[in-house]
């Protein structure tokens, strides 16, 4: 329209440049338009890249809350929380259910998986002080954990934990997330709107992680019958890829060579199948191709709140941006004034927060603001 109107009475060479020029910098546009920032996709933790036993590199997530009943006073109803652990190399999936709001509670959920699967290596995941959720009972849920306390939980057995740098960035923990979407899909098919007991619910979870431990993994590269069946994490947690009686005759020797041979290639013909199918897979980028600006400190930003309306995200300057293994800028840590209800600046000091550059929108860049 700015075109159309300029060409009535004038004709400027290159107008459509200049235009855009003026436009990309002008800050109410910016505000108007509300354009959030992209950067190119990051690289893989090495975790996901090298072979490794089953959970020895795990990431966990929360899902819910889900509704259960009482065993005994049956109309008595109360609330529970599911949580997955995956591990990062096989996409295997455990899921149990945490009683409670407070530390213990997890833990206890925790103490279950590794009496089952053994203690991690490293563990990841988005809980903590960190954790921006949509369910705002998971987020009063985790507000009153001790992360300090969970994060020093199994350091004696060797266990790492790690956490994502910013909140609000659920592909930061992807891994989990996908998997969460099939498993709440999978309890709207198998219970509906019905109630059950914690014990019920727990032999439900139990069976919708074998149904996704069952799930093919990877790409086989044809269809001769000599490159096998499809790759599952059961074939490396269970040796076959369902949890029903394996078909065929067993060797009954008491030679413990044989035996040997026998579960070394088992493992084997995971992993080798794993590189030909699943490896593969990992070095395709599905979005965010292209490198963009990186922001700098002191750079001006919008900060995205799905919770708020367009108009009233925060006004924050960049105070800290580190690179990462590629020198591109993924998070950063932003300062704001804190407001109050109405809107209005009482003195308060700034508030630090972590936030993931696809949340931001870049108002004022730090070069342009001495002009």
């Amino acid at each position: 329209m700015t075109l159309a109107k300029l060409q009535v009475k004038f004709w400027v060479p290159g107008a459509r440049r200049v235009i855009k020029s003026v436009k990309e910098k002008c800050v109410i546009c910016k505000k108007t338009d509300k354009v959030r920032m992209e950067q190119q996709m990051g690289q893989l933790p090495e975790q996901r890249l090298k072979p490794a036993p089953a959970f020895f590199n795990t990431s966990l997530d929360l899902f819910g809350p889900m509704m259960i009943r009482d065993t005994v006073k049956r109309r008595v109803r109360s609330k529970v929380y599911g949580v997955i652990f995956t591990c990062l190399t096989s996409r295997a999936a455990y899921i149990d259910l945490a009683e409670g709001y407070d530390t213990d509670s997890f833990l206890s959920t925790f103490r279950r998986f590794v009496s089952v699967r053994g203690y991690p290596h490293t563990i990841h995941s988005d809980m903590g002080t960190q954790l921006t959720s949509a369910s705002k009972e998971i987020r009063d849920m985790t507000s009153r954990w001790n992360v300090t306390e969970i994060s020093k939980f199994g350091s004696h057995q060797g266990t790492a934990w790690s956490f994502n740098k910013s909140a609000d960035a659920p592909w930061q923990n992807g891994v989990c997330e996908a998997l969460v979407k099939s498993v709440k899909r999978l309890l709207v098919i198998a219970i509906g709107e019905n109630v059950l007991s914690f014990g019920e619910l727990q032999t439900v979870v139990f069976e919708v992680a074998n149904l996704l431990n069952e799930r093919p993994i990877g790409l086989k590269p044809g269809y001769d019958i000599n490159l096998g069946t499809y790759l599952c994490p059961n074939d490396l947690l269970l040796g076959r890829a369902s949890n029903k009686v394996p078909n065929g005759p067993m060797v009954d020797t008491t030679d413990v060579r044989k035996r040997f041979s026998l579960i070394q290639s088992i493992i084997t013909s995971f992993w080798r199948r794993w590189m030909r199918d699943y490896f593969p897979t990992l070095t395709v980028r599905q979005k965010w191709h292209t490198a963009h600006r990186n922001l700098k400190k002191g750079d001006i930003v919008l900060v995205q709140d799905n919770e708020m309306i367009r108009g009233k995200w925060k006004l924050a300057q960049v105070c800290q941006a580190e690179p990462g293994r590629d020198g591109k800028i993924r998070d950063v840590v932003l300062r704001y004034k804190n407001l109050s209800s109405d809107s209005i600046y009482k003195g308060k000091g700034d508030r630090l927060i972590n936030r993931s550059v696809h949340r931001l929108v870049l108002l004022l860049p730090v070069e342009d603001q001495g002009m």
